[in-house]
């Protein structure tokens, strides 16, 4: 029997499942990128929403609103099991209570018959399902059991993971950046936001303390005692109006106000501009999975000082890449900041590497072929 062409066959059915933007988040974006990636040429997507369309990060608090999402957003998926019977069904499942929907919506995606892949943006150190106790390893293993493969952010979550579920089935791909957003012009030209002479030590995120924007503002008084041309640039916004103003009200207090440039929230190219115009990226965080912060910096060649929690040392090499310090360490913050302000050559010489390594393994594509091996290797053959 003669195979008919590759063009001509049908392609495997693969639905996602996660939120859209709005709000643009890092799995919101992730998403976004997948659908327009190499994956929509091999394969048939279709999405079921999940997003909430809130800015601020209260979608992250559990309120009267989330039984109400999680029967909107299951009447969404039956819906398309039906409609687009599925050969795979993807669903990218974060930590916390949330999960147990994120695995409701696995079991039933198998129990319909298509094949399951959790996309797990949770970390190691996650409450739940946690890796670290007897119970919370138990419970991880039952409700991944719906997952014929999982796919994890980075190759120490790969090798903690499968330990703590018992699967060998786990592989990991990366978070990935748009490179096309930040072009090959080294710098663009000078934002109103920065004056002459000054160096923007950028903060992207949310405005919160387990971010460490509060560490970061401890840090900033060090820095300007030796390096009065810094400014401390933040995009993003805090949880809620009254604690963003209660961060603004403090950067007052300190005497902060003429160096600290609140941006508010950015994307797309608004956001790359930001970035071109730095010199580099604070990530404090306390926890972290791996933001996708870090391979937009590395796209932009800025060095990244960051704290070594979650998947980030996996990809920031401490001296070649930026910095890795300690969560709340607001003094090695400082002196790390010092150390690159201070240093034309180690600035420019990391810029060159990360920007090699932000076409070699964070591109749009680079990552997607990882999550496309995946689909091929669960999608039934046809």
């Amino acid at each position: 029997m003669t195979l008919a062409p590759t063009s001509l066959r049908a392609r495997p059915r693969v639905l996602i499942v996660g939120p859209l933007p709005p709000p643009l988040g890092g799995v919101q974006l992730l998403i976004e990128m997948q659908l327009r990636s190499r994956l929509a040429e091999e394969f048939e997507l279709q999405i079921v929403d999940t997003s909430k369309r809130q800015l601020r990060w209260a979608v992250e608090t559990r309120t009267w609103r989330t039984p109400v999402y999680f029967v909107r957003d299951l009447a969404r998926l039956v819906r398309a099991l039906v409609r687009v019977r599925p050969d795979v069904v993807i669903v990218h499942a974060a930590a916390s209570l949330s999960f147990l929907r994120d695995s409701a919506f696995m079991f039933l995606s198998r129990v319909a018959g298509a094949k399951v892949i959790c996309h797990y943006h949770g970390t190691v150190h996650a409450g739940f399902p946690s890796c670290v106790t007897p119970s919370g390893r138990r419970i991880g293993r039952l409700l991944m059991s719906a997952a014929h493969r999982i796919i994890v952010l980075g190759p120490t979550y790969q090798e903690q993971m499968a330990r703590a579920w018992r699967r060998r089935d786990i592989v990991w791909a990366p978070n990935i950046a748009d490179l096309n957003l930040f072009g090959d012009d080294p710098r663009p030209s000078s934002p109103p936001w920065i004056g002459a002479g000054e160096s923007a030590v950028l903060f992207v995120g949310r405005l919160s303390a387990p971010k460490g924007i509060w560490d970061l503002l401890d840090a900033a008084p060090l820095v300007l005692a030796k390096y009065p041309h810094a400014r401390f640039v933040l995009v993003g916004v805090a949880e809620s109006t009254s604690r963003e103003a209660h961060l603004r009200t403090e950067v007052e207090r300190r005497g902060l106000r003429d160096r600290v440039t609140f941006l508010g929230p950015l994307e797309g190219r608004d956001k790359a501009r930001v970035f071109l115009a730095s010199s580099m990226l604070v990530l404090p965080s306390w926890t972290e999975a791996f933001p996708l912060v870090i391979p937009e910096a590395m796209a932009a060649g800025l060095p990244v000082i960051a704290t070594a929690v979650g998947a980030i040392p996996d990809f920031v090499a401490d001296g070649l890449d930026g910095f890795l310090i300690a969560a709340h360490d607001s003094a090695a913050l400082a002196d790390r900041i010092c150390r690159l302000l201070g240093d034309d050559k180690l600035r420019q010489t990391i810029r060159q590497r990360v920007r090699r390594r932000a076409a070699e393994e964070f591109a749009i594509d680079v990552g997607c072929a990882r999550v496309a091996a995946v689909i091929r290797d669960v999608a039934p053959a046809r």
